[in-house]
């Protein structure tokens, strides 16, 4: 049985756009055969197929899904996504090491959808994205992640938290160090904050942030050099919440400070 329904699919994109493009709505032979641009003959062979799986069924020449249907449609929806993230951004994933990512999120990498992968100009690398600092400032609800120490974070995140904005950081133990070093008199204002938290973990090779508005996320390359030219970012409600996965992911791993 699986291995037939594999094959059905596997060797047929029509099959898949059919369920694709059926979905929860009803379609007759004629729009589905120009939705998909195919002869009527042809596609009636393949719809045939799909009816014998019980996968398509038809009452009065309209086809719909039945409900394994409807369960292999979401199956598809979240392959078909996952693959056009990776085929849009290629690059990006086989330049950077993504094992910091686990792999229960690796699996729904699909959730990443409408993402975009932002350069930052070579003439302000080391300087923060105006498009990070602008959704940011948006915010309301701020969880990071920071593997790299920047000179102006410990700042601008007391600033933030300051602003009313509720806050929990999780840093690297060679981070938090360099912040109690070169910034001791933020970190401390900041620990007294009651909406501000910072968490510290041994290792986590990324950097991060999720709010109510955005997910930021930039990784190191494959030979172990953080990337301060690209990140990825994306305003969606199910990318959303996968970061904030992501992040109690690595929260679990970590241990609360106080003042």
């Amino acid at each position: 049985m699986q291995k037939r329904l594999l094959n059905l699919f596997i060797n047929s994109e029509k099959r898949c756009r059919v369920i694709l493009i059926l979905n929860r709505n009803s379609k007759n032979l004629t729009e589905l055969s120009k939705i998909i641009n195919i002869t009527p003959s042809n596609l009636s062979s393949q719809l045939r197929k799909l009816e014998c799986e019980g996968i398509v069924k038809s009452k009065n020449g309209i086809y719909s899904l039945t409900e394994s249907g409807i369960l292999i449609k979401e199956l598809l929806s979240g392959f078909v996504s996952g693959i056009k993230i990776i085929e849009k951004y290629e690059d990006f994933w086989n330049e950077h090491d993504i094992s910091p990512i686990p792999n229960s999120l690796l699996k729904r990498i699909y959730e990443l959808k409408d993402c975009e992968v932002v350069k930052n100009s070579s003439e302000c690398i080391y300087e923060l994205h105006e498009e990070f600092i602008r959704n940011i400032e948006l915010s309301h609800n701020i969880y990071g992640i920071s593997s790299v120490y920047h000179p102006n974070y410990p700042l601008m995140f007391l600033k933030l938290a300051k602003g009313s904005k509720d806050i929990h950081l999780i840093l690297t133990e060679k981070v938090f160090n360099k912040v109690k070093e070169k910034n001791p008199e933020e970190l401390g204002e900041y620990l007294k904050l009651n909406n501000a938290k910072m968490d510290v973990i041994e290792d986590a090779k990324l950097a991060m942030v999720v709010s109510d508005r955005f997910l930021y996320l930039s990784l190191y390359f494959k030979n172990g050099v953080y990337d301060m030219s690209k990140f990825l970012i994306s305003y969606d409600k199910n990318a959303l919440m996968w970061g904030k996965e992501l992040f109690n992911y690595y929260l679990t791993k970590s241990k609360e400070i106080n003042e």
